[in-house]
Order: C-alpha cells, then sequence, then structure tokens
C-alpha cells in the first residue's frame, strides 16, 4: 500500500481549508427556489400496500377502472396537449404498479405521441422503445426505470424549447392523476389514518403558485383555468395538520373532482 508523508496530508487539509474560507458567504436573498419536479405517485401506491397489508388491492382493475386513452386527434391546443401528457405519464406508473405489459404499451405510445406534438424529437424519445421492450420481456424494475428516465428526457427537451409552461402543466396534471388513484384506493378502505396519505398542501400550493405565473392566454384556457380551480379546492382538503386526518366525505369529494378533471384531460 501506498503511504503519503504526513507533511504532504497537512498541507493538502490546509490548502483544502483556505479555499473554503475563501468562498463567499451563504447570502439568502440570492437563493432562488427550483421549480416542482415530477411527483410520481409510486410512493404512495407502496404506501397504501404496506398500510393494507392484510387486503389484496386489485391494481389491475383500480388501472382498468380509472385510466383512459387520450384522444390525440382531438388535441390540438399546446395547453391540452400538455395535460393529457401528464396524466398518461402517471397512467404509465399505475400500469408498471399493476404489472400490465399492454397496458404500459398503450401509454407509451400515447406519451410519445403527445410528446412528438409538443416537439420532442425521435431521438429524446429513444428510451419509449426500451419501455416496451423491457415490459414484454416482465422487466418490471427496468421499465420503472426507463420510464423515469424518458419523463426526464421530455421535460428536459420541452425546457431546452424555452417554454417552462409546458412543463408546469404537465407536472400538475401528473400530480392530480396520481393522486386520483390514491384518492380512490382510500375511499373504498377508508380509515382516518389513511386519508392522511393524501396530505400534501405545500405540494399543491406550489402547483398553484406556478399555474398563477403562466402568461395571460395560457392561464384562460378553459381546462387550465379548471385545473386551477381544482387545485385550490384540493389544497383545502389535503390542508391539515401533521397529526390530522381527512374527513371521509372530502376522500370522495377529492376523488370525484380529480375524476371529473383527468377524463376531461384526456378528450
Amino acid at each position: 500500500m501506498k503511504r503519503f508523508p504526513l507533511l504532504s496530508i497537512i498541507s493538502l487539509l490546509a490548502a483544502t481549508l483556505a479555499t473554503a474560507q475563501d468562498k463567499a458567504a451563504f447570502d439568502p436573498s440570492k437563493a432562488k427556489m427550483q421549480p416542482v419536479g415530477l411527483p410520481s405517485p409510486i410512493d404512495k401506491f407502496l404506501g397504501l400496500d404496506l398500510a393494507l397489508k392484510n387486503k389484496q388491492i386489485p391494481w389491475g382493475q383500480i388501472y382498468n377502472d380509472l385510466s383512459g386513452d387520450a384522444q390525440t386527434q382531438n388535441l390540438k391546443a399546446e395547453p391540452d396537449i400538455c395535460l393529457a401528457l401528464g396524466v398518461k405519464i402517471a397512467d404509465g406508473v399505475m400500469a408498471i404498479k399493476a404489472q400490465d405489459a399492454n397496458a404500459l404499451n398503450r401509454c407509451a405510445e400515447q406519451i410519445e405521441e403527445l410528446a412528438k406534438k409538443l416537439g420532442v424529437t425521435k431521438d429524446q424519445l429513444i428510451r419509449a422503445d426500451r419501455v416496451r421492450a423491457d415490459a414484454n420481456r416482465g422487466r418490471w424494475f427496468h421499465v420503472f426505470l426507463e420510464l423515469g428516465f424518458l419523463q426526464t428526457d421530455i421535460l428536459k427537451a420541452l425546457q431546452t424549447e424555452g417554454n417552462d409552461q409546458r412543463r408546469t402543466l404537465i407536472i400538475a396534471a401528473g400530480w392530480l392523476q396520481g393522486a386520483h388513484y390514491a384518492a380512490d384506493v382510500i375511499e373504498n378502505h377508508f380509515t382516518p389514518e389513511l386519508s392522511n396519505f393524501l396530505r400534501e398542501p405545500m405540494l399543491v400550493q406550489a402547483l398553484i403558485a406556478e399555474i398563477e405565473t403562466l402568461d395571460g392566454k395560457t392561464r384562460s384556457a378553459p381546462r387550465v383555468a379548471k385545473l386551477l380551480d381544482g387545485l385550490k379546492q384540493l389544497h383545502e382538503i389535503v390542508n391539515i395538520p401533521l397529526d390530522g386526518s381527512i374527513s371521509e366525505s372530502d376522500v370522495k369529494k377529492m376523488n370525484a373532482l380529480s375524476t371529473s378533471l383527468t377524463e376531461e384531460f384526456l378528450l
């Protein structure tokens, strides 16, 4: 084993400390808030599995009941395409949870088609083929990774185009569909403790704040206006104390509201 002289080690430490001291002190006024990332609903699904370990959650049936195909030929306005894309990304995660290869193939195809409508290139969507290939082989861990990479590639591509507005709408609609699935499970197995899985007041408030910064034309688009109003209603529901719970009637309201919005976003 190669040994380093003690003097050399001391000199290296001294140089490192000197460099650290030369750095400017942290100035809170110059700190910037990072935009909200795409929250994956998989953490809620896994948490519900653990909480309901004595009950088998029929994830495949839930996917069939709550998901839908995006009517891509009808979606022409950019905000509408973004909202549909967010919903289908969340559907893709649910298809993985249900381990339904056919469902995931449909999601990947629609994600690809919607992303292309927003200007994402074929090269930037190469992982969609890997998602389908791994799903058909039953390699579900690899599928989950590749879908995550695909989402990142799409968001990066849209950011490169200099249009963060599309990114905001995709993220908000994706979160909404994930919450939709969770609210449905919780409504059907309601307990006050289980309702706490829906407690995300800071995230919902951040989504509202980002949508309110969109340009006037985008913000006034009918479906975007409905999304913003819906998020404000949902914030009132999920804004509970850390040790609180959401009432059964509010869980039902959350499920119904998210159902009506996400279904419309696909049409």
